[in-house]
């Protein structure tokens, strides 16, 4: 109900600004019949001066008052419902919008060729577009990756793109504009551009749908002895440590190729904090398996 009455206000004033230049134009012309014909004579050259000056005054006023009005439904309608990023990008882009139009709709009252202007701002929309199209992208990409909420602070993610090699583990400190932060199981804090996330990187959330954490971490072993084996071998170790058999990683035979056996270990676990130790001891757990199971142990 309150962007209502916020509309009616803006009709309210656009009535009023259409009632004055109206009443300018009654005025002066009443004075150029009531005034010395010398006098009238003068209002009547400079008529039009005086009413483009009040009109643009008056778009002026009445443009400056609308788009606070705009502003204020915006912002109580609109914002609250986006991320605090996204919700910065709204209002900018919102403003350059509704000033640019103010400020072309004044030159329109003083009447100046806008075809000059139009066209010299597209150009020099290029030249700034150029210059800023990594930035641009950035806060795109951190408009899309809020406001989807792909990304949250403290989600654990897994992070892998070709650009940085090595995936990047851990829990999501803060999604900014320009950048995310994210805590590594390492300890040290990376920050990523957000134009990363368009097309060169797959993440992931650890999350399983019971609650807690899930990571799938793939393990390569030599192929000179049996997989299988190796497998078992591995499974009796990580019980032995794990007191708790539903924290008990399972182990898959991903696949066999060429001279290495490849499996899949689903780590379970509550806390991003403990994935380091995990991965740490589920590696151990299959290094001492593949040496037990060759040395016929």
């Amino acid at each position: 109900m309150q962007w209502r009455n916020q509309l009616i206000k803006i009709l309210v004033i656009l009535v009023i600004v259409a009632l004055i230049y109206f009443l300018v134009g009654v005025i002066l012309s009443f004075l150029v019949t009531i005034l010395p014909k010398q006098i009238g004579q003068v209002i009547v050259t400079y008529e039009p001066d005086i009413q483009t000056a009040i009109s643009v005054i008056l778009i002026a006023i009445a443009g400056y008052l609308v788009i606070k009005i705009i502003q204020n439904i915006i912002s109580a309608t609109v914002l609250p419902k986006l991320e605090k990023g996204v919700a910065s990008i709204v209002r900018f882009t919102l403003d350059v919008v509704l000033y640019s139009a103010l400020v072309l709709a004044i030159l329109a009252a003083l009447h100046v060729n806008l075809t000059g202007v139009v066209v010299g701002g597209a150009v020099g929309g290029i030249i700034i577009g150029l210059a800023v199209q990594t930035v641009a992208q950035n806060l795109l990409s951190g408009a899309l990756v809020t406001s989807s909420r792909t990304l949250s602070p403290g989600d654990a993610v897994s992070l892998i793109s070709w650009i940085w090699g090595t995936p990047i583990i851990g829990e999501v400190k803060k999604v900014s504009l320009l950048f995310t932060d994210v805590l590594t199981i390492y300890g040290n804090t990376v920050k990523i551009p957000n134009s990363a996330f368009l097309g060169n990187t797959v993440f992931q959330k650890l999350e399983k749908t019971d609650g807690g954490l899930i990571y799938p971490l793939q393990v390569t072993v030599n192929a000179d002895v049996e997989g299988v084996k190796v497998m078992e071998r591995a499974k009796e170790i990580l019980k032995d440590y794990f007191k708790d058999e539903k924290q008990v990683p399972e182990i898959i035979f991903s696949s066999k190729t060429g001279g290495t056996n490849v499996f899949t270990v689903i780590i379970r676990f509550t806390n991003i904090n403990e994935l380091n130790d995990l991965i740490n001891e589920v590696n151990r757990a299959f290094d001492q398996a593949y040496w037990q199971t060759k040395s016929g142990k």
